[in-house]
């Protein structure tokens, strides 16, 4: 690995009069103090440098504005999951329960709601027997909920939702122009457990969107023959809604005959297609200067069939970060983080033969910004990875140039060997680095999730989490300047027959927000939005909110953040994480500000 100078740290620079130079330059939104998209811009760093109102000398004074539905209203919504995108102090958000899709003035008022028609005509995912299929996204998928951010652009609102559709509607009225399903027939290589959880971003004057089949509830089962889809990233007309090109990842699945059988410390699992490559729920980045779109790729859920040259089930395009061309979606790097992951929701999480932990997918959005490499300006983009490690990549070639440390010892009880104190996170399938980090160009913020108890054990069994952080690296991730631990819950859970549990962890899940020389995050047990300095790691504000897993967003001195919650399991083990069916939309600002 070459030697990467680490840059000195100007904290200064986080006022209002920086605005990211040392990140990549992007595209111009309607005004840059919005938040237009899932990361506010497409460059990925979910930085809002235009923000001067809310900083960390008064976000100690952080009052609720207003909440929709209002309080005390007999209306409800469903979950909001996504972080909120604000347009000129207009609020677009989607539901994950009771799908649909709201669009709501700067005083809290709704202006329109839209629901997708083809939830209408959803059915159940296939399944057999008495397979113990969880809520984990199965009910999102069948009802069509909204699990990604919308984009704003012009007059028009973009979102895609589980059902496989991406929607373009009118900003000012929420009528339909146009919607393209991706389990429709007439869609290229259509396949019905189709579904889309990254955000749609703008590059190039194309609408990007990106998604695959859920097969990784059902793949495996000796009912399911499939194993049939992949992941894929679609250039979109934003005027027509027309199709202009699709990006598939992977070869096309073929029948596996005779079929492959894997086994593990779970049980035996039937594949008749592969390699299946899952979904891409990363949302992407965009280089205007190189015309590259980047993002990361999430597990084989069916295996290749083996050779005497080439004896691996997984594929090269699985747990891996790619660049790919905007004008035709033709690859042009791809560098895998995690070999050897072929994995479904049923299978261990940690193979006590191979040493690996299993679904270490990326869904984070590699970042673009530039770092001084051999004393060479250099491009790169940064991920966060669920093996708890942020890579850093460079963007021209997909060669790492940097990696924080990852914990590669057995899931016991206490850690052997003990894990490097530079480790962002545990490893394991609902932890490491989720998505979300957020970075100013200069530093990378981070967010973690320890959740390494059920690795070697069914789900069922496997335990709450045990720790959860906000840490902040230098860009190219040779120092760390601080870290926010978040404190141990006394007791969380219950009444029967919801499980209790003592001192458990506190992960933060969702999306970071940096703003104002402050970030902002949601705490995913205890349910919390906080304000942390930027410069230092100093709390400085903390609000209850309830369940929340929901990534905040900054604007016009005003923080937006969702509520509600039906992530992963409706066991009632899994009352570490709690649940609430539906949501609300929550606005804080300054007291008496006048705007």
């Amino acid at each position: 690995m070459r030697h990467i100078h680490s840059s000195r740290i100007v904290w200064s620079l986080l006022t209002i009069g920086f605005c990211c130079v040392s990140a990549v330059a992007e595209p111009p939104t309607s005004s840059d103090n919005d938040w237009p998209m899932y990361n506010r811009d497409v460059i990925g760093t979910r930085y809002n440098s235009a923000e001067s109102t809310l900083t960390a000398e008064n976000v100690d004074q952080l009052v609720e504005h207003w909440r929709y539905p209002p309080e005390g209203s007999d209306e409800t919504i469903g979950v909001i999951h996504a972080t909120p995108v604000v347009v000129d102090g207009e609020v677009y958000f989607g539901t994950t329960t009771d799908p649909a899709f709201y669009k709501l003035s700067r005083d809290g008022e709704l202006i329109w709601k839209y629901r997708n028609p083809v939830i209408d005509d959803l059915h159940d995912a296939p399944r057999g027997g008495d397979v113990p299929l969880t809520g984990k996204l199965r009910r999102t998928s069948q009802l069509g909920g909204v699990l990604a951010s919308a984009l704003v652009t012009g007059d028009l609102v973009c979102f895609a939702d589980t059902a496989g559709c991406v929607v373009g509607l009118d900003r000012e009225t929420g009528a339909e122009r146009w919607y393209l399903n991706t389990r429709s027939e007439d869609f290229p290589d259509a396949h019905p457990l189709n579904m889309l959880m990254a955000s749609p971003i703008l590059a190039d004057g194309k609408v990007i969107a990106a998604g695959g089949a859920l097969e990784q509830l059902i793949a495996g089962f000796d009912f399911y023959r499939g194993s049939s889809g992949r992941g894929f990233v679609l250039a979109i007309d934003p005027a027509t809604g027309e199709l202009l090109w699709k990006f598939n990842l992977g070869e096309k699945p073929q029948p596996l005959d005779p079929p492959i059988k894997l086994t593990d410390l779970q049980g035996t699992y039937t594949f008749y297609y592969g390699p299946g490559t899952s979904s891409i729920w990363s949302t992407p980045s965009f280089d205007a200067e190189s015309g590259s779109l980047f993002f990361g790729t999430d597990v084989n859920t069916s295996p290749r069939r083996p050779t005497e040259d080439d004896p691996r089930y997984a594929t090269d395009e699985s747990c891996a970060i790619f660049a790919i061309d905007v004008q035709d979606g033709s690859t042009k790097w791809s560098t895998q983080i995690n070999p050897h992951d072929v994995w479904t929701n049923f299978m261990a999480v940690y193979d006590p033969k191979t040493k690996l932990y299993k679904d270490q997918s990326i869904g984070d959005t590699p970042k673009l910004y530039t770092i001084d490499i051999d004393g060479q300006p250099t491009k790169v983009v940064g991920a966060g990875c669920k093996n708890g490690g942020y890579y850093v990549l460079n963007a021209a070639t997909g060669e790492i140039t940097a990696q924080t440390p990852i914990y590669t010892g057995p899931p016991d009880s206490p850690l052997t060997p003990s894990p490097d104190p530079r480790t962002i996170a545990l490893p394991s399938a609902i932890g490491g680095i989720q998505t979300g980090c957020a970075t100013d160009g200069q530093h990378v913020f981070t967010n973690g999730i320890d959740l390494i108890g059920g690795s070697s054990r069914k789900l069922k069994s496997g335990g709450p989490p045990v720790a959860g952080r906000v840490v902040c690296i230098s860009a190219d991730t040779r120092e760390e300047l601080w870290r926010h631990e978040r404190p141990k819950i006394e007791t969380i859970g219950g009444p029967a027959p919801l499980a209790v549990y003592h001192d458990v962890g506190d992960p933060i899940a969702s999306g970071l927000a940096l703003a104002g020389g402050v970030v902002y995050c949601t705490t995913t047990a205890s349910g919390k939005l906080l304000a942390l300095n930027a410069e230092t790691g100093e709390l400085l504000k903390e609000i209850d909110l309830g369940p929340v897993w929901s990534g905040p967003s900054v604007s016009r001195g005003r923080v937006y953040v969702g509520t509600g919650n039906t992530l992963f399991s409706e066991s009632p083990h899994e009352s570490f994480f709690p649940k609430k069916n539906t949501g609300e939309l929550h606005v804080f600002g300054l007291p008496l500000d006048g705007n």
